[in-house]
């Protein structure tokens, strides 16, 4: 059997309250071995209100350890506005940035404040003959453009975006779909992923403990995938008191974010892969090979 060419890829992910930045090598025919694994105590919401100012140059300065390689940054929103739309078959990358810009135009007050990422949509609606349903996720441009620029002086990035195009991403290496909820301080997204594609997100913005409860049981209720299968959780607001709220009702079966069953990492026992932000981290990475 030959063997696959050795590759290695950086992923950095910020998130609201926590980031990791990892490095994945390539390990075998099908396999991976993490080279390098951090995490800090610091997201997007300590650097906003400037209390981790410092997070950006730190993750930097360890991930300049290798100049040379490709990164990959994703960033938390709690803002994500989604919307479909069909792109010829036949775009290309800048017709396709050309499209994002106006369609923001039109659906987003000041959308030169506004980033979007864009990810295949597989809709229950007929898709039209020769196009791509595609889903546009925007979501505001900080701290994104302030923590993208740290990166870039010392990298070639792959992409940068939000944390939810590289776990829509992992869901290519799972048999079953990903669905997941998470429970930001600000938000609830709900989403539905299969074979790289997206089924199913929304998002609620919430201010009071009530209302992400609300929104919770709602999006649970409403979508019998939940019923059918694992619901994955992350988010601040995913505590002990919160799914148990949830598990009141035994119809869903809920776990914590973690790596899909299938990937293989050839030292696990080295680095805590637990940590939902480690998980993203490592779906970015595997992003980044299948994209690079």
């Amino acid at each position: 059997m030959q063997h696959r060419s050795s590759k290695s890829t950086i992923a950095c992910i910020i998130d609201h309250n926590a980031s990791a930045a990892v490095r994945l090598k390539t390990s075998g025919n099908s396999g991976y071995t993490l080279s390098a694994c951090k995490t800090w105590r610091y997201g997007t919401h300590q650097v906003t209100s400037g209390k981790a100012s410092g997070l950006c140059e730190k993750m930097s300065r360890w991930c300049s350890t290798w100049r040379e390689e490709e990164l990959v940054l994703c960033v938390g929103t709690e803002t994500l506005l989604p919307l479909p739309v069909t792109f010829p078959v036949d775009a290309t990358p800048d017709d396709i940035r050309e499209y994002c810009r106006i369609e923001a135009e039109h659906f987003i007050n000041q959308s030169k404040n506004f980033r979007c990422d864009h990810a295949p949509y597989v809709s229950n609606s007929a898709i039209e003959h020769n196009s791509n349903t595609t889903l546009l996720l925007f979501y505001p441009a900080q701290p994104r453009n302030q923590i993208t620029r740290h990166f870039a002086a010392n990298h070639r990035l792959l992409f940068s975006g939000t944390t939810h195009r590289a776990l829509i991403y992992s869901s290519t290496l799972m048999e079953k779909p990903l669905v997941l909820l998470e429970l930001g301080e600000q938000s609830v997204t709900f989403m539905v992923a299969r074979n790289g594609a997206l089924e199913l997100l929304s998002s609620h913005q919430v201010t009071t403990r009530d209302e992400a409860e609300y929104f919770t049981i709602k999006e649970l209720m409403e979508h019998p995938i939940c019923r059918q299968t694992t619901v994955s959780v992350t988010g601040s607001r995913a505590d002990k008191a919160m799914l148990a709220l949830i598990a009141g009702d035994k119809a869903f079966c809920l776990k914590p974010l973690s790596l899909p069953p299938a990937l293989s990492i050839s030292n696990p026992e080295q680095f805590s892969l637990a940590s939902p932000v480690v998980v993203k981290a490592i779906s970015a990475a595997l992003m980044g090979m299948g994209w690079g």
